[in-house]
């Protein structure tokens, strides 16, 4: 019994050094955000990082071109996107590419037919 105790003291410990810290970043992930991903997929690519200590000061390590490189950062509002559950049957059209680009509160979020400023969710 002792053995199955220690195993899963471990276990948990484990889990918690992979969840989010107080302030809602993961171990060693620096602040900001990852510009959006509009790229053409390159199907060779390797991963350049795994996380954003291995990236320079104000770059983080953020899937770009459908893997992850080393890019600048971008400044982050807070609260998260709302989620859209749409499918949009017109072309891409985005009226915002980075949270900077709307007012207040608001953030640039992907919706079904491109990005577009609107209010977070706090939840």
């Amino acid at each position: 019994m002792r053995a199955w105790s220690l195993l899963l003291l471990v276990a948990l410990l484990a889990l918690g050094s992979q969840l989010p810290s107080a302030s809602g970043r993961r171990k060693n992930e620096k602040s900001g955000g990852c510009p959006p991903d509009d790229g053409p997929c390159r199907l060779s690519a390797p991963d350049q990082c795994v996380s954003d200590i291995q990236c320079p000061l104000h770059q983080k390590c953020c899937s770009w071109n459908c893997f992850h490189q080393c890019v600048p950062k971008v400044s982050v509002k807070s609260g998260s996107c709302p989620e859209t559950r749409l499918h949009c049957l017109s072309p891409t059209q985005h009226l915002c590419h980075k949270d900077t680009d709307c007012r207040g509160s608001k953030r640039c979020c992907l919706t079904a037919c491109g990005r577009d400023c609107r209010d977070p969710s706090t939840g």
